[in-house]
């Protein structure tokens, strides 16, 4: 993995690409809910909601998968070497297990009818909130009161 000064067009767009369908199916996740409850008492779900959330949980999937082939093929900035730095990176690390496992829960639950993984599918869920949370207040503290420029990284391409 090189490192570069910032990040490629590709990068950022998978990054916010990644972002919104994230957001997007945590805030209509609860369609989902109604239809595997209808399922498990046998009762066609209504709607389609449902059908677009396993679709966009496995774009999540598929455009995570090639955003962490981006960062081989591509490079990404020289990380910091403060303590601040490295717990960065253990939560941007996080942040793409959690891009892989919620959908991976998600299609073992749903598709693969295995009851179990879903309540960890929401917990995982959850926990990529609280942590997209955490990133983005960083990223904002970064910008604005440490002025050091790091948001605009993820802003303008390199």
């Amino acid at each position: 993995m090189t490192q570069e000064p910032g990040y490629t067009r590709l990068q950022i767009t998978l990054h916010w690409a990644i972002a919104g369908l994230v957001l997007f199916n945590y805030i209509f996740g609860e369609t989902m809910e109604r239809a595997y409850d209808a399922v498990r008492q046998n009762v066609e779900p209504a709607g389609v909601g449902h059908y677009l959330h396993v679709v966009v949980g496995l774009a999540v999937l598929v455009l995570t998968l090639v955003r962490i082939g981006a960062r081989f093929v591509l490079g990404v900035p020289e990380k910091g070497t403060t303590p601040g730095d490295k717990v960065a990176a253990g939560l941007q690390g996080l942040l793409y297990l959690l891009t892989l496992l919620v959908p991976a829960l998600g299609m073992t639950a749903w598709g693969g009818g295995q009851a179990w993984a879903a309540g960890p599918h929401v917990l995982a869920a959850n926990a990529i909130m609280l942590l997209a949370l955490v990133h983005a207040v960083s990223a904002l503290f970064h910008q604005y009161v440490l002025k050091d420029r790091l948001l605009l990284r993820m802003m303008r391409p390199r």
